[in-house]
C-alpha cells in the first residue's frame, strides 16, 4: 500500500522552503535488497552477520561493511529527489573513481527496464555530502533502486523527496530467492564507475532478480568459514567466482571444499563455477595465458568430476567467453574491468543463468 510522506520525523532542507522531507535509509517505508542479513544486524549494511567477526579474517570483515550490491528500493510519485551521507573512511584508489568506491547511484523505471537517473558522490577526501539527483519531474509512480558505496562504508545516509509523496513497496522480483555471487574485487566491483554497474547489479536489474554479493577484494580465498556463511543464504542459485584470488594449488583444495559445504546445507540448489575472465596481460605472452588456462582447467575438470559423480544441479560458466580477448576498454587497470567490461560480463552471464534458472523453474 502506497503511504503519503508526512511531516512527522522528517527535516526540511535548509533553504528549500520545505519541499524536501528526509527519511533515514533504515525507514521501513523503505525496502533493502542485497544484504542477507539486514534485520538480523539490526538494520546494518554489514554484508555478513554481527556474529561473522571473529570467525572470519581481518580483512574480511573490514571488507563486509561496504555495503556492495545493495540497494534501497521503493515506488513513489516524487518529483524531486536529494541524499544526504556520512561515509566511514577516504579511500585511497588511484585505479577506480570516487564516484564508484564512495558513491550513490539511482535506477529508476520499471522491472527489466531500470535506467540511470543520476549519481551523487562526495568532493575528494570529503566524508559528508548532500546532493540533489533530481527535480521537476512528473508526480508519476516509478520504481527507484540507490545503490549503496562499493568500497565505502555508511554512517549515515538519508533520503530526500518531496513533501506529501507517496511511497510503496517496490514492483515484485522474477523470484522470491536470490541469486548469491561469492569472489573476489572483481566480484565486489572493482573498478565500476558507479554503485549499480558492477556487473552482480546489472544482472539483477537484467533478470529482475535480488542479488546478493559476497565480493571480497583480494580476500576471496574459498576459506571454509566462508562456505559456511554462504550457506546460511536460502539462495536459488549461488555463483563462485573466486578464481582470481587463487593459485592452482589453493584453487585444487579450495574448490570441492567449498561445494561439498554447500551441497550438505542445500543439496539440490544449483551452483554456478565461474572462470576468471582474460586479464591484458595474458594476451601479451603465452606464459600468462599458460596460467591462465591451467586455473580454468582445474574449474571444468573439478565440475566434470562432480557432474559424473551424480551432481546434475553444479554448472560451469566459462569466463574466457565473458570478455573477448584482447578487448579494448574492457578494464580500468589490466585486471579490474571499467563500466564497458562489467556490461560485456553481464551480457555474457545472463542467458546462462537464464538457462540454469530454467532448469530449475
Amino acid at each position: 500500500m502506497a503511504k503519503r510522506v508526512s511531516s512527522d520525523g522528517g527535516r526540511a532542507r535548509s533553504g528549500d522552503d520545505g519541499a524536501v522531507q528526509w527519511l533515514a535509509a533504515t525507514d521501513a517505508r523503505l525496502a533493502v535488497r542485497g544484504l542477507w542479513w539486514y534485520e538480523q544486524n539490526g538494520r546494518s549494511f554489514c554484508r555478513l552477520p554481527v556474529q561473522a567477526q571473529g570467525q572470519v579474517r581481518d580483512a574480511v570483515w573490514a571488507l563486509a561493511q561496504c555495503p556492495a550490491g545493495a540497494n534501497l528500493c521503493f515506488r513513489s510519485d516524487t518529483t524531486r529527489m536529494h541524499v544526504r551521507a556520512k561515509l566511514q573512511e577516504r579511500v585511497p584508489f588511484a585505479h577506480m573513481p570516487t564516484s564508484g568506491h564512495s558513491g550513490l547511484a539511482l535506477y529508476a523505471g520499471a522491472p527489466y527496464n531500470m535506467r540511470p537517473a543520476g549519481v551523487a558522490f562526495p568532493e575528494v577526501d570529503a566524508l559528508e555530502f548532500e546532493r540533489e539527483i533530481f527535480s521537476g519531474r512528473s508526480a508519476s509512480m516509478r520504481d527507484y533502486a540507490l545503490y549503496l558505496p562499493l568500497y565505502n562504508g555508511l554512517e549515515m545516509l538519508e533520503l530526500g523527496v518531496s513533501r506529501g509523496a507517496c511511497l510503496a513497496p517496490p514492483s515484485p522480483l522474477a523470484h522470491d530467492q536470490p541469486v548469491v555471487f561469492y569472489g573476489t574485487s572483481i566480484t565486489q566491483g572493482g573498478c565500476a564507475h558507479n554503485p549499480g554497474a558492477d556487473f552482480v547489479s546489472i544482472l539483477g536489474r537484467m533478470l529482475n532478480l535480488e542479488t546478493i554479493n559476497l565480493g571480497f577484494s583480494g580476500n576471496g580465498r574459498g576459506e571454509p568459514e566462508m562456505a559456511r556463511l554462504v550457506a546460511q543464504i536460502n539462495a536459488r542459485l549461488y555463483v563462485l567466482d573466486y578464481v582470481a584470488n587463487a593459485d592452482a594449488a589453493r584453487l585444487r583444495h579450495t574448490l570441492p571444499r567449498f561445494v561439498r559445504i554447500l551441497r550438505a546445507a542445500h543439496p539440490q540448489t544449483p551452483i554456478a563455477l565461474l572462470s576468471r575472465v582474460v586479464f591484458t596481460e595474458d594476451c601479451l605472452a603465452a606464459e600468462g595465458m599458460r596460467r591462465h588456462e591451467e586455473l580454468r582447467d582445474i574449474v571444468m575438470r573439478g565440475y566434470l568430476r562432480a557432474r559424473r559423480a551424480g551432481d546434475r544441479n553444479l554448472h560451469f560458466i566459462d569466463g574466457n567467453a565473458l570478455i573477448p580477448f584482447g578487448a579494448d576498454l574492457a578494464y580500468s587497470d589490466g585486471a579490474h574491468p571499467s563500466n564497458v567490461g562489467f556490461q560485456m560480463m553481464a551480457q555474457g552471464l545472463a542467458p546462462q543463468l537464464r538457462r540454469i534458472l530454467l532448469l530449475e523453474g
